[in-house]
């Protein structure tokens, strides 16, 4: 089998939030007939550039045998060594990755995750990735909708969604009184058995929180026994973090934009994290997801992945979590965006609270041109976690 063509191909659709957001779908086709699919997350934050490296990447690709994951990785890895060993390049090597990985599903007739162990969950928990903390007099509704999705466990952000449409993130002991006050009510209308979740969003905005600051919301987060703290502090003080981790019964939680398993090894031996949160989308595809999935194996930390994406990458991340051991959960959105149930052969199955394996061969997903002329990308579509734009 050959590969024939590598293109990539932008997109947009709306989050379970309401917001729009960009997807840059990678297509690898070949002469048998089978084409894959993979997403990297560089599409939410800037399809334009993961265009342009699909470009780049697709001539080194075409011509060889998709099921040489290996070799294809080095060839692409050692044409951009100088400038692409982190970041946007290696999430776009990943979403290939995910691609050709894809129709090694499909020729061997079995699901991707299948690939990987035989002997996987039948389920395995979720959680709902919430984005903004409700305002508490909309808890109760919440929490019914969720259960009525299945949802037996959710995350928030420590921000507010304003009348305005804007969002508000206060700090100090104002976030302090806001976030107990929800958490309270989160607690008190979920119960114990209800999981909760704190995503702090701080590892790449202009402003993060202080240490201190990270300290005194995870003494709230405690009292409230949330389950983890995510991205506390910047991703540019991993002692920070080993040093909160100290400080807080909570465990400490981050990886959604480490790249490779490298990436990871510097938390990891600074005594970082508690939970290690690759994405497939982004580590550098299924390999080292894998890689990361060992380390975190070989320390005893267990593995809950970032699974924030607008398209197939949702699903690279479902199949990794079902094909790796030590997979403690699953992030996924409150409903697939219009795009993933255009695209989705074997939508996910979510009952109390878990997710069923996937059972159709490949990551299960049926992607065309036409369906991208369906979803159309805006030009400058993008994503600036610091809101931030300058022209």
């Amino acid at each position: 089998m050959k590969i024939t063509a590598v293109t990539c191909h932008l997109c947009s659709s709306a989050t379970s939030l309401g917001d729009g957001i960009g997807a840059a779908v990678v297509r690898v086709e070949t002469d048998e007939g089978l084409c894959g699919h993979g997403e990297p997350l560089m599409g939410m934050f800037c399809g334009e550039a993961a265009l342009a490296l699909v470009n780049y990447y697709a001539p080194l690709l075409v011509g060889r045998d998709p099921l040489q994951r290996g070799p294809l990785w080095r060839r692409m890895w050692d044409s951009s060594v100088w400038w692409g060993r982190s970041g946007a390049p290696v999430s776009v090597m990943g979403g290939i990755m995910n691609a050709l990985w894809d129709i090694e599903g499909q020729a061997a007739g079995k699901p991707c995750w299948q690939l990987l162990r035989e002997n996987a969950p039948a389920s395995l928990p979720v959680y709902a990735s919430l984005g903004p903390a409700p305002q508490v007099e909309e808890v109760p509704a919440l929490v019914a909708r969720l259960r009525g999705y299945q949802f037996t466990a959710l995350k928030i952000g420590p921000y507010f969604q304003q009348a305005d449409g804007g969002i508000a993130g206060p700090r100090g002991e104002d976030l302090s009184r806001k976030m107990a006050a929800v958490l309270g009510a989160l607690r008190r209308e979920g119960g114990p058995e209800f999981a909760l979740m704190v995503d702090g969003h701080m590892g790449g905005v202009p402003d993060p929180f202080s240490r201190e600051e990270a300290a005194e919301l995870a003494g709230v987060l405690a009292e409230y026994g949330v389950d983890f703290f995510e991205e506390p502090l910047s991703y540019l003080d991993p002692a920070g973090y080993a040093w909160l981790r100290g400080r807080t019964r909570v465990r400490i939680a981050g990886g959604e934009s480490l790249s490779l398993r490298r990436g990871f090894e510097e938390f990891v031996q600074a005594g970082a994290l508690d939970v290690l949160q690759p994405d497939a989308n982004f580590v550098g595809g299924v390999d080292e997801f894998r890689a990361v999935c060992a380390l975190a194996a070989e320390r005893g930390l267990p593995v809950i992945p970032h699974a924030w994406s607008a398209g197939p990458g949702v699903m690279a991340n479902l199949h990794l979590a079902f094909g790796c051991p030590g997979v403690e959960r699953l992030e996924m959105g409150q409903h697939l965006t219009e795009l993933q149930r255009a695209t989705f052969t074997d939508p996910p199955r979510l009952v109390r609270g878990a997710l069923a394996a996937p059972t159709q061969p490949g990551l299960g997903i049926v992607f065309t041109p036409e369906v991208a002329r369906k979803f159309p990308f805006p030009p400058s579509l993008a994503e600036r976690a610091s809101g931030l734009m300058t022209v």
